[in-house]
């Protein structure tokens, strides 16, 4: 294994499929690639109010993503930070196929049927499109639900 490619939305799942990626990756030498997917829209601005929102959407993204990479001091994997646009399954398969890497990791929270069904899942949809083989990182049951 050479690339995992981590997905990152800033949910405590998300920094827990990170960390499981992160030592992983330790562990078999290979480099992870931390990504944050924003939607479209904020990238196709067109006014100078539109473009101020879309830098600090790009900006949290980053800001985000550096705060689950390991580079503060420790050491740890090879890592790359990517801030990517689209519908987040599709961005996702698409760059993991792009980067040619070994494995996806990305987090699921635990959620009944029927707001599964009508919500959705990025990682329900990536087990059906995403080219590569993919790590689910399921929600700690150990975890208090605040939401």
């Amino acid at each position: 294994m050479r690339r995992i490619l981590v997905a990152v939305d800033g949910t405590p799942v998300a920094r827990e499929a990170a960390r499981v990626g992160l030592e992983l990756a330790g562990r078999v030498g290979a480099r992870v690639t931390l990504v944050h997917v924003l939607p479209t829209s904020v990238a196709e601005g067109e006014t100078a109010d539109f473009a101020a929102f879309e830098r600090a959407c790009e900006d949290y993204a980053n800001g985000l993503l550096a705060e689950v990479h390991p580079g503060n001091g420790r050491s740890g994997p090879a890592t790359d930070q990517v801030v990517l646009h689209g519908e987040p399954a599709e961005a996702i398969s698409k760059a993991a196929e792009a980067e040619d890497v070994d494995m996806v990791i990305v987090g699921t929270r635990a959620r009944g049927t029927l707001a599964r069904t009508l919500l959705g899942s990025v990682a329900d949809t990536l087990l059906r499109q995403c080219p590569k083989p993919l790590m689910v990182v399921p929600e700690s049951a150990n975890r208090v639900r605040t939401e």
